[in-house]
């Protein structure tokens, strides 16, 4: 089968275009991907993990063998998403000599992709970056749409950039290694699309959660497939987050990204992102956004998928971190709130006596 018949989208930008494929089998033709669609890559950097870099690091070297590939491991989970972290990458990519035409192949979760891609924007002004996500949070989200960053102790992500990948490789054979718990978490993020953009992903995911949960390989490509185009389309519409479009996929995010922070990152990220959604939806209900029985929808799901959906932390620990949401605006909270499964969703500055009221 050629390349592109695995292609599920191609995100437009102009001269920043870039394909994304999904399909089981195409690690070992990843360097095939790169000649066809990056034609003058004269080396790579490999980029993982130590547990990623065990389960496939040989296989992806072996595929990029004529690149003369060097590999690079950087810590596991958010450790990678730390400016020391960076720093020795940087350092490394000097070490071996990468060139402004070579390529950083970041092969990992959502933290390796964000740790390599930030490297990629800054190592000489910026070289390119393939995306090969081995989680299933990173192949329907976090692999595509060019947002990389490292974390700080006041938040999750403040400090980074936008850098567009030049190709995604999803490789929904991968997703097997799974542990049930990485699944879930990216399960939140599936729900989530349901919510804000596709109510017949949300009603598949709802009838298919038993095999979703189970790794599923025909179920697993089915929801990559439509996030993927889903996401293409977000990014497409408002590439940096600027214009409102791109905003709702931050549904769920601003409690979310607090409630990681809080937890000393020990949740993972789609467990923060369930709690947000839920918490979002009381919002949305006690405003009048959202009826009870679309919220008791919500929660039904994300308990079916064994996702956490009650607080840990009162409401008074976690308005703080939320005013320090990049949606913010003047200290005030912004945020993405639901309207009903599959429709669009509204972005608002709620207060924070509303926040405290919802969330009592």
């Amino acid at each position: 089968m050629s390349l592109d018949a695995h292609r599920a989208a191609t995100v437009r930008l102009g001269d920043k275009s870039y394909p994304v494929l999904v399909g089981d089998g195409l690690l070992p033709r990843l360097g095939e991907a790169i000649n066809e669609y990056i034609s003058d890559a004269t080396s790579c950097a490999l980029v993982t993990s130590p547990q990623v870099g065990d389960l496939f690091g040989a296989r992806a070297a072996a595929a990029l063998k004529t690149m003369n590939p060097c590999k690079v491991i950087v810590p596991e989970g958010e450790e990678a998403k730390t400016w020391d972290a960076v720093g020795k990458l940087l350092g490394s990519l000097i070490k071996h000599g990468l060139d402004r035409r070579g390529v950083v192949v970041a092969l990992g979760g959502g933290s390796v992709g964000d740790s390599a891609g930030f490297a990629a924007s800054i190592y000489m002004r910026g070289i390119r970056v393939v995306q090969v996500p081995t989680t299933l949070l990173g192949q329907v989200d976090s692999g595509i749409g060019g947002k990389t960053a490292v974390n700080h102790p006041a938040g999750k992500n403040l400090i980074g950039s936008f850098h567009q990948p030049s190709l995604v490789v999803c490789g929904t054979g991968l997703l097997s290694t799974l542990p049930v718990r990485e699944l879930r978490s990216g399960l939140a993020e599936v729900a989530k699309y349901g919510v804000i953009a596709d109510s017949a992903l949300y009603e598949r995911v709802e009838a298919d959660a038993g095999r979703l949960l189970s790794a599923d390989a025909e179920a697993l490509h089915w929801v990559v497939a439509r996030c993927v185009a889903a996401k293409a389309r977000y990014v497409e519409a408002d590439e940096r987050d600027l214009g409102g479009v791109r905003a709702a996929l931050n549904y769920g995010h601003t409690v979310g990204h607090a409630v990681e922070t809080l937890s000393g990152h020990t949740l993972r990220h789609g467990e923060a992102v369930a709690m947000g959604m839920i918490a979002a939806s009381r919002i949305a209900m006690h405003i009048g956004l959202l009826k009870e029985i679309e919220m008791e929808r919500q929660i039904a799901l994300l308990e079916t998928l064994s996702l956490p959906v009650e607080l840990p932390y009162g409401v008074d620990e976690v308005i703080p971190h939320m005013r320090r949401d990049k949606k913010a605006e003047h200290g005030k909270i912004r945020l993405v709130l639901p309207t009903g499964i599959g429709s669009e969703p509204v972005i608002r500055v709620i207060s924070e006596d509303d926040i405290r009221e919802a969330l009592a």
